[in-house]
């Protein structure tokens, strides 16, 4: 009976310490679609130091974060950076499609963005809504 406690425990987990976090974001109050758009969101320790744990948006302007290749992040307090480009396909097919940032580039660094977020343990969700006119 021990060893079925133990290998329940085992298979259970105690869990790799990182709390998961996803989101939305919208520019100018409109969600971020299209396979013509890409972008990152990425949370850097506010105290500084480790390894920002970065999310890609789906098509539907969603993202979930990443440490490396683990899900999640380890809690506490982040400032944001968010980077959304859109793609032109060129002229020419055998030219790579060319990307426009759509965000003002405030947004691209964590230290101007003005975005900040306090993970916890457990499920966060953060939706952040940009403006065109980076206010």
């Amino acid at each position: 009976m021990a060893v079925l406690s133990a290998a329940t425990l085992f298979v259970a987990g105690c869990g790799n310490g990182l709390a998961s976090v996803s989101g939305t974001v919208t520019l100018d109050g409109q969600v971020i679609t299209g396979a013509d758009k890409n972008g990152t969101v990425a949370f850097y320790r506010e105290s500084g130091g480790g390894t920002p744990a970065v999310g890609f948006l789906d098509q539907s302007g969603h993202y979930s974060l990443k440490t490396g290749s683990a899900d999640g992040i380890e809690p506490g307090v982040y400032k944001v950076a968010i980077v959304i480009n859109k793609l032109t396909q060129p002229a020419n097919r055998d030219a790579l499609p060319v990307a426009t940032l759509i965000t003002p580039d405030k947004y691209s660094k964590p230290k101007d963005s003005g975005l900040r977020s306090e993970v916890k343990s457990g499920h966060n969700t953060f939706d952040f809504a940009l403006s065109s006119k980076g206010a």
